[in-house]
């Protein structure tokens, strides 16, 4: 008998070269084979694994199929919200839905929790599924080329590009539930994730929600169920790369993105998708994610750059064209936010500049108040009054001054180059100091964390490569380097006490477990930056204070680890550089 023969015949069940199994058989595989994915023999009264394993052998079937009435409710269901979502037939920078009773629950009473926040357990997703035929096969993308090939023919052609017109995946239906459901969503989406970034017009989906004649389709259900992602607490044991929810998400995307589809509702969702990878600490899926929705923006032609094309055409409304222009501060946010800590930066030439101008007064925004919407530019003294988004803005642009010192700028001369970073300093302080004072006056203090937040990080970033010459210039410090060395550190000093009060405002205003669903995953990153800070200075030092405050930021980000997974890998991190400084000192 050859080699191969042999072992095909020890691999035959029981050992037998014809494969005929000896003995009775059970009508199923045993209870753990089914959970290990392993194939099972069936041999009673233990199958040859787990005999091997000397453990129970358990044949019960603990999840009966589903009977046909069973499928028949689930897709009355599924045609229930499919009619709902697909019955405006289109999908472009507006959309809504129709959905009663109208009264929003409060965010306490309809927040999700638990499984029920990230909907039934799915199987992960195979082409083999029933729906992938229909869902995949025969897509047709009908993007019109000339809108690349030769944009001024598509401007003054009036072609028009296509809605998206393909069938909401059956997934998806199901993981969005009835009307109700949704409604919970949306409610738990604004009064959370909203008020820390609002580019979703809150007054334009309420309107619609309750008019006859409301425009949805593909991808606004893409948006819900995005809002449901991001709004998703993360559970212990469970990926949240494998989120059902964030599974179906991606797919979803990635199938309107075959169809050609170009609208602001896929872009607002996408960003969402980013913040939840992000937040959530999926990587490199975020720094990916964020990089195309910058480039769907300038597809869209919302980046405010007077060449670019207008695929959405005007907007209608005040409120449409204020939309449009929150989504891009959003994924300029978005952008800065998620790479600003790592090598992936790219600098690119659509920087904010003073001419810019700043979202408007969310309050007014989420209101339609277009009479007490005033407008301001990007340059405006830092304590003209603004809402927490503009401010948010702010902060961004901020990051990204410094960002394109310590990356774009090329000053060979030291002196010139300190002078910069000196008043760069002094101006992120003073946007520091000005959110500082207003934090303390607002009712309530999360809505500036964000900010807050950003304006930490970019002050921590601009110090820290100043803190360690060598990376400035030759290993023999000149002067202005070692004096600029000192300030620097002294700015990181600064900064991380001011972090650590932060963090325990934080504490004092999130002592219920869902105040947490309010706090953005911005808010980590400086805390970070902090509690490494203090942990250098122990290292330097021995310092007990220093000591004492890494303590009270990792129990601080711990604590925020229930809510967003890259506090808890800031934590794990901060605890694996804690124990490789223990062994190094006794091994030395």
């Amino acid at each position: 008998m050859s080699m191969y023969a042999a072992g095909l015949d020890s691999a035959m069940p029981n050992g037998t070269a014809d494969g005929q199994q000896q003995g009775p058989q059970a009508n199923q595989a045993c209870m753990t084979c089914r959970k290990q994915k392993r194939k099972c023999n069936k041999a009673l009264p233990a199958c040859g694994l787990c005999e091997r394993m000397n453990r129970h052998c358990d044949y019960s079937d603990s999840t009966p199929p589903p009977t046909s009435e069973d499928f028949n409710a689930l897709r009355m269901k599924l045609m229930e919200l499919e009619s709902r979502l697909n019955g405006g037939g289109g999908g472009g920078s507006g959309g809504g839905v129709m959905i009663s009773p109208p009264p929003f629950p409060t965010p306490s009473s309809g927040a999700l929790s638990g499984s029920e926040a990230l909907g039934p357990q799915l199987p992960p997703y195979s082409p083999q599924q029933q729906e992938a035929p229909t869902q995949w096969h025969g897509v047709q993308n009908r993007f019109p080329p000339i809108v690349f090939l030769d944009k001024e023919s598509f401007t003054h052609g009036g072609i028009n590009i296509p809605k998206p017109s393909i069938e909401i995946p059956v997934d998806v239906l199901d993981l969005l539930g009835d009307g109700q459901s949704v409604q919970a969503i949306i409610s738990e989406y604004f009064a959370t994730v909203h008020k820390w970034m609002p580019i979703v017009s809150q007054m334009r989906m309420t309107r619609n929600m309750v008019n006859p004649v409301w425009e949805a389709g593909p991808d606004l259900a893409l948006l819900f169920l995005c809002m449901k992602l991001i709004i998703s607490r993360p559970h212990d044991g469970i990926e949240s790369s494998q989120n059902p929810v964030y599974l179906a998400a991606k797919r979803f995307i990635s199938l309107l993105e075959m169809s050609g589809a170009a609208t602001l509702l896929i872009l607002q969702a996408n960003l969402l998708v980013m913040w939840y990878e992000y937040g959530q600490a999926i990587y490199p899926a975020a720094w990916m994610t964020a990089g195309w929705c910058v480039r769907y923006g300038n597809l869209l032609g919302i980046n405010g750059q007077s060449e670019a094309v207008q695929l959405l055409g005007r907007p209608s409304t005040w409120t449409e064209r204020e939309e449009r222009h929150r989504t891009w501060w959003g994924v300029q946010i978005a952008d800065r936010v998620v790479s600003h800590i790592s090598q992936g930066y790219i600098m690119n030439s659509q920087e904010p500049d003073a001419e810019t101008v700043l979202p408007v007064d969310d309050a007014a925004w989420d209101e339609g108040e277009m009479s007490a919407a005033t407008q301001t530019l990007l340059s405006a003294p830092i304590d003209s009054p603004v809402a927490s988004f503009p401010r948010l803005c702010q902060a961004s642009s901020m990051m990204g001054k410094v960002l394109h010192h310590h990356l774009g700028e090329k000053i060979p001369i030291e002196t010139a180059r300190f002078d910069l970073a000196s008043q760069l300093y002094l101006d992120v302080s003073a946007l520091a100091r000005q959110i500082t004072e207003e934090i303390a006056t607002v009712p309530d203090y999360i809505t500036l964390t964000a900010p807050l937040s950003l304006t930490f990080s970019a002050l921590a970033t601009l110090c820290e490569p100043y803190s360690c010459p060598t990376g400035y210039g030759s290993k023999t410090a000149s002067a202005e380097v070692a004096a600029m060395q000192i300030q620097a550190v002294d700015g990181l000093k600064t900064v991380s006490r001011s972090i650590l009060d932060f963090s325990e405002q934080i504490n004092a205003v999130t002592t219920e477990p869902q105040d947490l669903d309010r706090i953005s995953p911005i808010v980590m990153a400086p805390l970070y930056a902090a509690a490494a800070n203090f942990a250098w200075l122990v290292r330097e030092s021995g310092d007990e204070n220093s000591q004492m405050a890494l303590d009270a930021l990792r129990r601080t980000l711990s604590r925020l680890g229930t809510r967003w997974r890259n506090a808890a890998e800031y934590a794990r991190i901060l605890e694996a550089q804690e124990f490789q400084y223990a062994v190094g000192s006794a091994g030395s």
